[in-house]
């Protein structure tokens, strides 16, 4: 078994290794700068670089150091991005046989400005053209898998996926950055959901964040996780709310620290954990991740999770 999966002693079966993605991807353009300009302004680049981003694939990222074995379906083009994905998800260790991947598709991209010294960012994204169809999920074999994990992008073929993959008995979550379309359909077929605090004042801006997330858990999911930044994120149900800090950590960069929030969740759910420790390993995880730069290189070894625990 990968080592990763063994500091613990805690062990997984083959099918709880097994993690289906789908999503959208893009690469990130991402410099850093002092302070994020004001507009009609200019500053000067202080870093940069490229990197592959997006909710799903930056979550089987982690997952994938963690010995799991994640396979992801998205679209992009065969031009120099989608080049770069398809080296980034082999690197990474991730299974993208299933992916659609045409010289008509155009590649998703996205400039990030990050902030010195608080980790902010901004983003302007791409997310390039819906061209996944119904055809490309009809040879999967659902029950192959044990856990899907979704970001709400590709439309009615999310909901089939998630619908797919609940009736064959497995367990969908979902890192819901945006409102989708539909979204009510989707939220019937997902087990656990997470989203920001800003996205809850989006959807019901007459109501106070914890009546607005009752209103989420009222259309389907099991559970749903809050994240609020350096204020931590907490974690509702049906019975029940827990809350749970942001570890203090020098932050240099939070791009991409929800979508590592969103594997660790996924890695404590498959481990059974209580949702109380689910958040304190997952909040731990995400603060590492903040400060390193990157998608990548950021991502924590489960060692150094437990360190920081």
């Amino acid at each position: 078994m990968h080592p990763e999966l063994t500091q613990t002693g805690e062990t997984s079966t083959n099918d709880d290794r097994a993690i289906l993605g789908l999503g959208t991807v893009v690469v990130d353009h991402q410099v850093q700068v002092s302070k994020l300009p004001e507009a009609d302004t200019k500053t000067t680049i202080l870093a940069s670089h490229h990197q592959v981003g997006g909710p799903v694939v930056t979550a089987l990222a982690l997952l994938a150091k963690w010995g799991y074995r994640p396979s992801f379906i998205g679209c992009w083009g065969t031009d120099d991005l989608g080049e770069r994905i398809e080296r980034d998800l082999i690197a990474c260790h991730i299974e993208s046989g299933m992916a659609s991947v045409h010289p008509s598709h155009a590649t998703g991209f996205a400039h990030v400005w990050v902030e010195a010294h608080t980790g902010r960012r901004s983003i302007a994204a791409y997310r390039g053209k819906e061209c996944l169809s119904e055809e490309d999920l009809s040879d999967i074999c659902w029950a192959d898998w044990h856990h899907l994990h979704l970001d709400g992008w590709h439309g009615k073929l999310a909901r089939l996926a998630a619908e797919s993959m609940t009736q064959a008995g497995g367990t969908v979550s979902m890192d819901l950055g945006s409102p989708k379309p539909d979204l009510a359909s989707l939220l019937k077929h997902v087990h656990a959901l997470q989203c920001p605090e800003g996205l809850l004042e989006n959807l019901y801006p007459e109501q106070p964040s914890d009546e607005a997330a009752k209103r989420l858990l009222e259309l389907g999911p099991e559970e749903i996780v809050v994240t609020q930044g350096e204020r931590g994120a907490w974690l509702l149900n049906s019975n029940e709310s827990f809350h749970q800090a942001a570890h203090e950590v020098a932050a240099i960069d939070t791009n991409g620290a929800g979508d590592v929030f969103a594997g660790a969740m996924i890695h404590g759910r498959i481990q059974g954990w209580h949702p109380v420790k689910r958040l304190q390993f997952a909040a731990a995880c995400s603060g590492l991740k903040c400060q390193q730069m990157g998608n990548r290189a950021s991502l924590p070894s489960l060692r150094q999770v437990e360190a920081l625990l």
